[in-house]
Order: C-alpha cells, then sequence, then structure tokens
C-alpha cells in the first residue's frame, strides 16, 4: 500500500476509536448512578424524600430509632419517690454570714420539696458524687448510684445594682433568676422545667461589715426567696400528676 494511503488509514481508524469511547462516555454518564445499598432504607421507596438523618455525627450520641421513641414514649412518675437536689453554680461565701444565709436557703428549698406528698426522701446530691462532667448523661448515673428516682438540677443567676437615681448611696437593689429541670432518672427524661426571679431592695445595716457585705446579703435574700418559687413549681407539678 502506498506510503500516503496507509497514513490516511490510520487517521481513520484513530477517528473512529475516539467516537466510539466518547459514545461510551456519553453513555455511562446518562445512566443513573444507583444508591449504596445502606441508603436504600433511608430513602424508602419515594427516593426523593429522606427518612433519617444522614449526619453520622448526630447518631453518635442517639440514633434514629432512640429519638423516635423518646418522642412517643409516655412517662409516668406516680412511683418515683426520691428526689436528689443539685446545685450547679454554688457560690462563693466571702464571710460566715453569708455562708450560713446560703445554707438556710438550701434546707428552706428541701423543706419546700418535702412538702410534696409524693416524695418519700428529698436529699442533696453528696459533694463527693458530683461528676467533672455534667453533662446529663453523668448526671443520672451519679443520681442512680445515690439511689434517687428523680434528679432536681437548679442554677441561679444573681445582679446587683447600685447606681440609680431612686437609690441612695448605701442602697443596692438584688435580683436573682433560678432555673431548674427535673430528671427522671431510670429513663433519662427531662419531665419539668421551671424558672423564676426574685428582686429586692437593701440598706446597708450597722452591723455590716462593709457594703460588699450588704450586697451579698441582698443576693442571698433574693436567691432563697427565688428558689422557694422554685420548689412550689416543683410541688404543684407532682402534685398534678396525682390527680
Amino acid at each position: 500500500m502506498p506510503k500516503d494511503k496507509r497514513r490516511v488509514a490510520q487517521i481513520l481508524v484513530l477517528v473512529l476509536f475516539i467516537s466510539a469511547e466518547g459514545c461510551i462516555a456519553r453513555k455511562n454518564a446518562a445512566a443513573p448512578v444507583p444508591a449504596p445499598s445502606g441508603y436504600q432504607g433511608l430513602l424508602g421507596n419515594d427516593t426523593s424524600r429522606l427518612q433519617e438523618s444522614l449526619f453520622k455525627d448526630h447518631q453518635e450520641v442517639l440514633s434514629n430509632e432512640d429519638i423516635q421513641r423518646i418522642l412517643t414514649a409516655r412517662i409516668t412518675l406516680e412511683d418515683r419517690l426520691r428526689l436528689a437536689v443539685l446545685n450547679l453554680n454554688p457560690r462563693f461565701a466571702s464571710s460566715q454570714m453569708i455562708s450560713d444565709l446560703e445554707s438556710q436557703n438550701s434546707q428552706r428549698l428541701l423543706q419546700a420539696l418535702r412538702s410534696s406528698a409524693q416524695l418519700t426522701e428529698v436529699r442533696m446530691m453528696p459533694t463527693l458524687l458530683i461528676p467533672e462532667k455534667r453533662t446529663v448523661p453523668y448526671l443520672r448515673e451519679a443520681a442512680a448510684r445515690f439511689q434517687a428516682d428523680l434528679l432536681l438540677v437548679y442554677t441561679t443567676r444573681v445582679q446587683a445594682f447600685r447606681q440609680d437615681r431612686f437609690i441612695g448611696a448605701d442602697e443596692v437593689r438584688a435580683g436573682c433568676i433560678v432555673e431548674s429541670v427535673l430528671l427522671d432518672v431510670r429513663t433519662g427524661i427531662v419531665t419539668h422545667t421551671a424558672q423564676s426571679a426574685e428582686g429586692i431592695a437593701a440598706k446597708k445595716s450597722p452591723s455590716d461589715l462593709n457594703f460588699s457585705e450588704t450586697v451579698a446579703k441582698a443576693q442571698s435574700e433574693a436567691s432563697g426567696k427565688a428558689l422557694l418559687k422554685l420548689a412550689d413549681a416543683v410541688v404543684e407539678y407532682l402534685k398534678e400528676l396525682r390527680q
């Protein structure tokens, strides 16, 4: 075969080969990619609507089945008789007087909670049992070791105001907000939440060492009143469960 004709034939073969490769690539691109077998259960029969979360980091804590079971569970507390109480952020006492006031607030809180006809035992959570990681799973485990059916966890936020046109130089207004959650230890479900607030005005007395002690006393008094409101809310909730 002449040299020029052989070169033309080689070019034609190369062109046909490239065309065939292009057709195969277009065919593969047009074909739908089947979903992995593990995702068929997520999509269900309707592939346009997801049935479960695709975020694996969410499922490391609770699976979708667990969340569904939690949301549909019916919790009854008739046999929950022992209550443990935990203050997540106890205040630092700057003097013996303030320490005594804080202890009185805690005792009044326990006494108010014990007025519930459902509860047979109300105790403060021992300091040695408080976990370093104060998350729900660790708190639940600590309450279980304490043989408590319910765990009441609360936090307090206190403030004091001195600069006000209606407040004298030796007067202070203190406020406290208390928030709580009531945890069913057996199921890990938060069954009740509450929030209370209280504010008072106080004036420096001759027995106060300094104005800072006046402020601390006012804050303790506001905290005590807010805690009593919180206890009343919990007792009322438990009372409604028995009706």
